[in-house]
């Protein structure tokens, strides 16, 4: 007994086929005008999933190339800088001048200092000149605000609003100790109201006390740091403090740059200050003769030494740097690089190869016109068809 296959049931069976055949056409046209493998996780599960662990890690490298570009930039205006500060720094004249005795450097003493305090002033503009966009680079943490201010009658600098020379006041003898409450430094510092009613030996209580909060306040400045992401894995301990290695340190205190603090003998060890003092005592020369003021000579020989020492402390942050710029730039490398490959991987799982797209199109696209073909072929209308 056979079968009877009504014009309805050919009806459907075409319409199904000819949608598959129209949905093939359509996936492979948009392969090629896209050059993708897949448009949805459905069709490749594990090829999406790989895609996306692919693309994540672009997106994280490019993370890393940003901020490294941004921190080669910041440290290349902080090298120029150093570099800037560290070429007006010709200690020959100043040696000479200090060290003559009746020729004609001995007579330029006077107009030196001058222009030694003139050049340390010069030295914080193009320090605190150094800006990355509207960011300070030698301001620490606090990139929105000037490193260096100096005092209305230019003699004292302060870093941030600390005074760079910090540790100068000594502990009051023969006074005992007021008993103020501890501030977040661990120094006592007394309220407005117990500063208004001190006497005189709990005001020098007081400035001893404030000088040694300023030396604090210096010290942990001096420690700041400010990690970045660069790409090398950062991690963090149980005290959540960044692990040092696992990130980079974009912090640079102006203050570790050009020394904070007094010394034993009493000098500062900011090289500005030192040139600022040591300018003080060649304009107390004699105009003419060029001769020293009493005890001057050895203060200035003894400033001399000192200023070598700091202008060489100096070199050495210049170096550390142009070290850390170097590792920059070949951490930029790397990332690019690292970008590359991880672009051939992504091509490597989601674009198609264009031949065999087209191949598949052109076969696609004659099927598609067969069945359109067939479908009026054998789904000619009856006389039955045509009367109802």
């Amino acid at each position: 007994m056979g079968f009877r296959i009504t014009t309805n049931m050919m009806m459907n069976t075409y319409r199904f086929n000819l949608g598959n055949s129209t949905k093939r056409f359509s996936d492979s046209a948009l392969k090629v005008q896209t050059g993708r493998k897949f448009h949805s996780a459905a069709e490749d599960p594990a090829a999406a999933a790989q895609a996306w662990r692919v693309r994540r890690a672009m997106v994280n490298n490019d993370s890393y190339l940003k901020n490294t570009k941004d921190t080669y930039s910041r440290f290349s205006m902080a090298w120029t800088a150093v570099d800037t500060a560290r070429n007006k720094m010709s200690l020959g004249g100043i040696e000479a001048a200090i060290r003559g005795e009746t020729d004609s450097t001995a007579s330029g003493r006077q107009p030196l200092g001058q222009e030694m305090k003139d050049l340390a002033e010069s030295i914080i503009q193009t320090i605190n000149g150094a800006k990355y966009g509207e960011h300070f680079v030698f301001s620490g943490a606090d990139g929105l605000n000037a490193p260096f201010t100096w005092s209305e009658d230019m003699k004292t600098l302060y870093y941030r609003g600390v005074n760079v020379n910090a540790g100068t006041v000594g502990r009051p003898l023969n006074s005992p100790e007021p008993g103020w409450k501890e501030n977040a430094y661990g120094i006592p510092e007394p309220t407005e109201e117990e500063l208004a009613n001190a006497t005189e030996d709990e005001k020098a209580w007081a400035a001893y006390y404030k000088d040694q909060t300023d030396v604090k306040k210096l010290e942990k400045m001096s420690k700041e740091t400010t990690y970045v992401d660069l790409g090398m894995g950062i991690k963090e301990n149980e005290d959540g403090e960044v692990v040092k290695g696992t990130a980079f340190d974009t912090s640079l205190p102006g203050i570790n740059i050009l020394g904070y603090g007094m010394d034993e003998d009493g000098d500062p060890k900011n090289v500005v200050m030192i040139m600022k003092k040591l300018g003080d005592v060649l304009s107390r020369c004699d105009a003419e003769s060029g001769a020293w003021a009493d005890g001057d000579e050895e203060t200035a020989d003894r400033l001399l030494r000192k200023l070598q020492d700091a202008v060489s402390e100096l070199s050495n942050q210049h170096t550390s740097i142009d070290t850390k710029s170097k590792f920059l730039k070949s951490n930029q490398t790397r990332l690019e690089d690292q970008a590359d490959v991880l672009q051939e991987e992504r091509y490597n799982i989601e674009q198609v190869d264009e031949a065999d797209a087209i191949t598949e199109l052109m076969y696609n696209y004659t099927v598609y016109n067969a069945a359109l073909k067939i479908g009026t072929q054998l789904l000619s209308e009856s006389l039955i068809d045509y009367m109802r």
